[in-house]
């Protein structure tokens, strides 16, 4: 059960992240920093006493910004976007410093205590102070030190009910992005992935789209980073580091499974990946000592596996095949006249 609410939070960071290199066709660095801007936000928000729906949609419009910021960076000032998304990225390191207050923030937790407390202990003063009409005063100022702490949204009781919620987010997210790229603007954000100087014959700015979609893959990055830092219980300045990888292993698995079909439009494709790269994962830190494997070699083993699947893609073209024919033959004649 944790597996699957974990692989579905992984899974919805990969959605942004599917948005920015496949739709928009953007690659997007700033994803490692709204994650953990998201986390940051989300966790303060909830320490402070603001409710946990409104901290989550922080995280997200905290995230957005990020990616409007690395969008403007890219096109406003002329800068490559893999740059732009770097120099976010590090920026974002030390604003989340200063959000969580330290390099970690825990998730405020509320534990129900029965206890016999005397009038002292309860007023904060005795029975006398209020001859003098110092009780109301003292009992309100210990009101307000002791504050109320807001409820988390998940439980963690593996009851089910947080597998609900977050499948319930989810779908939220895949419908609104479908009624979206439906829409006529979404027609043009997704033309502008596959030939953005065509758009230009429209009327449009390409410098819109491209800061539109970069905002839009990064509040959902930034949501996914809220949820999974309440789910987790924690928020860490390195929460982040490895998402893009993450996210890109995610989205070649569920291309992989899913082949040509394109539900809603391939989003469904980084949600089924991040699932499976969670049970991978986990098989991995589980059984993966008999081999020697470390939990510290999964980034490793994920870059790698990207670069194979990438080049099995390019191998698997006709072009591909036709070079790797070329190939095989030079080989083969150069080795009958060694011979």
């Amino acid at each position: 059960m944790a597996i699957l609410e974990q692989g579905l939070i992984i899974g919805l960071m990969a959605l942004g992240v599917y948005i920015s290199f496949r739709i928009v066709d953007l690659p997007d660095l700033t994803t490692d920093g709204s994650f953990a801007l998201g986390a940051a936000v989300a966790v303060r928000a909830l320490v402070t006493g603001i409710p946990a729906w409104l901290a989550i949609t922080l995280a997200a419009i905290f995230g957005a910004v990020a990616g409007s910021i690395t969008g403007m960076i890219h096109r406003k000032f002329k800068v490559n976007v893999l740059l732009a998304g770097i120099l976010v990225m590090t920026m974002l390191y030390s604003v989340n410093l200063r959000v969580m207050g330290g390099p970690n923030l825990p998730v405020p937790r509320v534990v129900a205590e029965k206890s016999t407390q005397s009038f002292e202990e309860m007023s904060g003063g005795t029975g006398l102070e209020d001859l003098f009409g110092e009780l109301e005063i003292k009992t309100q100022e210990r009101a307000l030190k002791t504050g109320s702490v807001v409820k988390n949204i998940f439980n963690n009781d593996l009851n089910g009910s947080d597998l609900l919620l977050i499948i319930l987010i989810i779908s939220t997210v895949i419908i609104l992005l479908t009624i979206i790229l439906r829409s006529d603007p979404g027609m043009l954000l997704r033309a502008f992935g596959s030939n953005p100087s065509g758009i230009v014959a429209f009327g449009v700015s390409q410098d819109t789209l491209a800061v539109v979609g970069l905002t839009m893959s990064n509040f959902i990055v930034g949501l996914s980073g809220g949820l999974f830092a309440l789910y987790s219980g924690f928020s860490d300045a390195t929460i982040g580091q490895g998402m893009v990888v993450t996210g890109l292993a995610s989205v070649i698995m569920g291309e992989i499974l899913l082949g040509r079909v394109k539900f809603f439009y391939g989003l469904l494709s980084p949600i089924i990946g991040g699932v499976i790269y969670q049970m991978l994962l986990s098989l991995a830190m589980r059984y993966g000592y008999r081999i020697g494997f470390l939990a510290s070699d999964m980034k490793l083993l994920t870059a790698v596996f990207i670069i194979v699947v990438i080049g099995v893609r390019q191998i698997s073209t006709s072009d591909g095949k036709r070079k790797v024919k070329q190939e095989v033959k030079r080989l083969w004649s150069n080795s009958k006249i060694s011979q």
